[in-house]
Parts: structure tokens; sequence; C-alpha cells
């Protein structure tokens, strides 16, 4: 009923919904100056295997994390259900024990967690190189959507922009939900922010709403390296 809610808010405000995607998220810990050999070792197997169709996988490397947060690296699918579950299965056998083995001789995987979108906006700019990502644990979902409803009509976003649901793999910190936007580049992803003063006091009036009922859980910048 939640989310039938929470859909319903976006359609009022007259934005483009595209069909939501589930995800799986591997954080990886890579030690020092290893990076390089980890991406052969992926590329090496994910760029040789027949991904189902419309599943997307991608590294991305960290560049600002809070406190506590031990992956240096991100690894990433996309997908349908459907699609990520074709995928689990290619993830197995003997080929994927060695590639697995060889991987953890570089860094260890410190997280696992997976979820699904509620929203996804500007499509075409998901490719973008740059990536921050805003979790919270929320108590009200449906207050949350609405105040974030009217945060987008006040403060659009000019890259990609996904808010969606953990379901898999939280922490005990208890993160619920997390908005994801894109940048063209290191230099936007820095200058990001509200500039003028309407859409200043829309991003306050936000804050202000959602401390009532979620907790802001920190925020991360990342780089993509590579997507297959």
């Amino acid at each position: 009923m939640k989310k039938v809610i929470f859909l319903l808010l976006f359609a009022a405000s007259n934005l483009i919904i595209a069909q939501n995607i589930a995800f799986e998220q591997v954080g990886i810990q890579v030690d020092p100056g290893n990076g390089s050999y980890v991406l052969d070792l992926l590329d090496d197997f994910y760029g040789n295997i027949e991904k189902p169709e419309g599943v997307n996988i991608s590294l991305n490397r960290v560049y600002f994390k809070p406190e506590g947060v031990e992956a240096t690296h991100y690894l990433t699918f996309t997908g349908t259900v459907k699609g990520l579950a074709a995928l689990r299965k290619i993830r197995g056998g003997s080929k994927y024990s060695t590639f697995n083995t060889n991987i953890l001789k570089f860094g260890k995987v410190v997280s696992t967690v997976g979820g699904s979108t509620l929203m996804r906006m500007n499509l075409d700019k998901a490719a973008l190189p740059v990536v921050q990502v805003w979790k919270w644990r929320v108590d009200d979902v449906s207050s949350f959507a609405g105040a974030f409803s009217n945060l987008i009509k006040g403060f659009p976003q000019e890259g990609y922009l996904s808010l969606g649901q953990f379901s898999h793999g939280t922490s005990s910190d208890g993160e619920t939900h997390y908005i994801y936007v894109t940048h063209e580049d290191y230099e936007a992803a820095l200058g990001w922010g509200p500039k003028t003063q309407q859409q200043q006091e829309t991003f306050v009036k936000f804050q202000k709403a959602t401390n009532k009922y979620s907790n802001f859980l920190g925020s991360m910048t990342l780089m993509n390296v590579k997507t297959w």
C-alpha cells in the first residue's frame, strides 16, 4: 500500500516514472595498489559472459565516504528481478569460483546489499561517470515521499535520478531508502547543490520536514571505472 501511495504522489507531480528495476551491490575493500588487478579479473569474467537482457554491471571507485564505510569499490548489478536471477546462475560454477578466489587475493568483500528502485528520472543521463548517493532510515515512507516530491519540483536534477529502497543486507544503522544522482564530471559533482534562493528554500524545507520521521545516514561520491 505504501508503494502505491508513493507512486501516486509522483504521478501527480507530472514526473516521468520509468520501469523500476532491482539491484545487487557488492562492496569490495581493495588492498592499496591492487585496483588494476581487480579490474582485470572482473573484465576477464564479466566481459566474457552472455549477460541476460537488460542487465548492467558496473564497477565504481569510492572518492568520498562517511566514517565507517570500508569499501573502496562497489560492484553493482542492475536489471529486472528475472534478469538478476538469471545472472546469479552464471555467477556460479568452477569458473566463477576460480574468479572469486583470485579476487580475494587482492581485497575482501565487506558488504552485500540488494533492493529496488521506486522512481527513476532522466534515464538518458544514467551512464554519466560520477555518482552521489544519500542514505536514510525512514520511519514514515508516505511523508518522506511527499517531501521528496516537493523537493524535486523546486530543485530539479540535471542528471539521472533514482529513489529506491533497500530490502537485503542492511546494516545496524537500519538504512531503508537512498537517493542516487549522476553528474557529467567531478567538477559538476563538487559544485552540486541548490543555486537559487528558491532552490535553497526548497532544500531546507525538505531537510526540516524529513528530520521529523527519518534519520540521514550519510553520503558517498563514486567514479565509474567500467561498465559491462
